[in-house]
């Protein structure tokens, strides 16, 4: 496995263990620069990579880079260029945001005359108005969970790491924070983003890495997987009952039909064509039935997923 360019962190053969449990199994994966998602079920091995990576663990086996440099030797250095944003709630609550996020800046290595102002632009920038002056105990989960994004970039790290950046979010704040994400990725840092909510990495990741029981089960770009592999299509037709019932029973015939869906005033079906779209248009003039749309079947990220999940038995 060669890391291109743009790698910023190269995982090869590690191996971590809990015991009897084998948290990463040889995980090798090369985290290109961008936005990346990093996906599994509970008990993966998503929060351990990221520990891993964080210098938090030390592998049973394995090596690390970030950036080409590497973890064992060169740690001190590595973390200067990452920002942490956890899952769990680990806000000093007697703290204001200021007091924290300063705090944290100057624990990053700033000067305290620099650390202050920063602080101070970073909670601009994520939408921290006067209730930074306010304990954290009185913040809404919101609230927390942009202080927790404000401490991680305090000191302008190149790579985040940003664990379950939407949790507990009602839907106007998830937008927000994903918001905010891409801004960050627009001043050209790279972030590795780890949620469970599927929908909220599809609009906004790059790139998208799966794990399964501390392995890698699949990766690419978001686009190339959402596309998929296979070569699904997506005809559009409308047409009296008898016409589309023959239509239906014709197309079953010719091709391996996926789903029907009726929709208002006409039926989407989801096919398997690996050919061009020239039958299709026949067969529907034939059938005396209207051809509305047709084009490439797009799947969502969840449906990338699953289907990950339930073919890892045969790819490893």
């Amino acid at each position: 496995m060669t890391p291109s360019p743009e790698t910023t962190i190269t995982s090869k053969n590690i191996t971590v263990s809990y015991g009897h449990i084998t948290a990463l199994d040889n995980f090798s994966v090369n985290v290109p620069s961008g936005i990346v998602g990093l996906l599994g079920p509970n008990g993966a091995g998503k929060s351990t990579f990221i520990k891993a990576v964080l210098g938090l663990l030390v592998p049973d086996s394995g090596q690390i880079t970030i950036a080409g440099k590497s973890l064992t030797t060169e740690g001190e250095i590595i973390r200067d260029m990452i920002g942490y944003m956890p899952e769990h709630d680990c806000l000093i609550d007697t703290f204001t945001a200021v007091e924290l996020v300063s705090y944290m800046g100057q624990i990053s290595g700033m000067q305290k005359k620099d650390a202050m102002p920063r602080c101070h632009e970073m909670l601009d920038f994520v939408g921290i108005g006067e209730e930074r002056y306010r304990p954290i105990s009185s913040y809404s989960t919101g609230m927390k969970q942009k202080v927790k994004l404000a401490q991680a970039i305090v000191h302008d790290p190149k790579i985040l790491f940003l664990d379950e950046p939407t949790n507990g979010m009602d839907p106007q704040g998830r937008e927000e924070m994903l918001d905010l994400v891409k801004k960050i990725r627009a001043s050209d840092k790279s972030i590795l983003v780890s949620t469970h909510i599927l929908d909220d990495l599809e609009k906004v990741s790059d790139h998208a890495i799966i794990i399964g029981e501390g392995r890698l089960i699949t990766e690419g770009g978001l686009e190339e997987l959402l596309a998929g592999k296979e070569s699904l299509r997506v005809v559009k037709v409308r047409g009296q009952a008898p016409d589309m019932e023959k239509f239906l029973k014709v197309l079953g015939d010719v091709y391996e039909v996926r789903s029907i869906t009726p929709e208002s005033g006409q039926t989407s079906i989801i096919i398997l064509n690996q050919g061009d779209g020239t039958p299709i248009f026949r067969l529907s003039k034939e059938n005396n039935v209207q051809l509305r749309a047709y084009y490439p079947h797009k799947a969502s990220l969840e449906d990338v997923f699953v289907g990950a999940m339930e073919n890892k038995g045969g790819d490893q």
